[in-house]
């Protein structure tokens, strides 16, 4: 089995997010508390905002354009009413950020410029939340429930999936390559073939995420390299999908079926993708070095960085071994090497 272990790690550090958009994800979090806090209707709802999403659970994949902002208000319980709640966040942000500020269905997004050097478009969704016994509640994603609805709330807990992340990924029990912890590293290749052959349709990648941690917390993952874990992941996850319209999908902070669900039709024929992502991985396995690596490089495809996996030495992109002069290798020229 060709294991392909440096143009694995290598993929890795090709879909990771880049230390300046990190940086700037966790200064446009402390932006917008700040300028929450300031409003003293806010303060005295007891605003507290966290990173969420999966830029705090350690498994977003560039560019990561979006982050996610939890506007907790610790003050307030689902006896509010969610149109004053979000009016009140809405009138905050748009005092701050004119133009950049704009409704979404529940939450605000908010538009930040790019600047030099560092990767293009930025937006930040902040999402206010009010306590629901010892959970959280959004606003319910039809507005026409927010008037007088026993719906009107919807009940969420994105911390405690990234806890119930962070301890799947250290486990005892849970799959290592070379020592390293591998689930958080397995859901971005995920993530990444999900980028690659879904881009715009459903499910989009928290699903995968769900998935991903439903398969490894069952123990159906299995190996010690990249590729033998990617392959086995793969292939669960195609089963999942396929076994959701009768067995739901679970969100694992909340241990409900997700929401919103999805038709059949969009289970079925995200099932087919990754079974077919399966099947060619399970090809990758058995393959010589160079037929591996372009199959693997068809899973995993490009991002805006160029080819995620690079090619091993003396092999071509169709996935043959390049030959000089009585058959020795012909020297290639140095691919370009990522960066940010």
């Amino acid at each position: 089995m060709e294991t392909l272990h440096t143009q694995f790690s290598q993929a890795l550090s090709n879909i990771e997010i880049s230390d300046a958009r990190r940086q700037r994800a966790i200064a446009a979090h402390t932006e917008i508390q700040d300028s929450l806090a300031s409003d003293r209707t806010l303060r005295d709802w007891g605003i507290n905002t966290r990173l969420i999403g999966s830029y705090s659970r350690h498994t977003a994949i560039h560019p990561g354009k979006d982050v996610d902002v939890f506007a907790r208000l610790e003050r307030l319980d689902t006896r509010a009413n969610p149109e004053v709640v979000y009016q009140r966040v809405w009138e905050v942000l748009l005092a701050r950020y004119g133009r950049r500020a704009t409704r979404q269905a529940r939450s605000i997004k908010v538009e930040f410029p790019s600047g030099t050097g560092i990767d293009t478009t930025f937006a930040v969704d902040a999402v206010p939340a009010v306590r629901s016994g010892d959970r959280w509640a959004i606003p319910a994603k039809d507005r026409s429930l927010w008037a007088d609805s026993p719906s009107r709330w919807a009940v969420t807990d994105p911390e405690r999936f990234g806890e119930l992340s962070s301890d799947l990924n250290t486990a005892d029990w849970s799959p290592t390559v070379r020592g390293q912890d591998a689930y958080k590293p397995v859901v971005k290749l995920m993530r990444q073939a999900r980028e690659t052959h879904l881009g715009d349709l459903k499910p989009g990648g928290l699903y995968i995420e769900f998935a991903t941690y439903d398969v490894w917390n069952s123990r159906l993952a299995s190996g010690s390299e990249w590729c033998q874990l990617l392959a086995v992941t793969l292939g669960a996850v195609a089963s999942r999908f396929a076994a959701a319209p009768t067995k739901p999908l679970v969100d694992p902070g909340l241990g409900t079926p997700v929401d919103p669900r999805l038709d059949e039709a969009v289970w079925r024929s995200a099932a087919q993708t990754f079974r077919r992502l399966a099947d060619l991985a399970e090809v990758a396995l058995s393959a010589d070095r160079c037929a591996a690596a372009a199959k693997w490089r068809e899973i995993l495809g490009t991002n805006a960085r160029g080819q995620v996996l690079p090619l091993p030495p003396g092999c071509d992109a169709r996935g043959f071994a390049t030959t000089g002069i009585a058959g020795l290798a012909a020297p290639r020229p140095r691919e370009a090497q990522s960066f940010g």
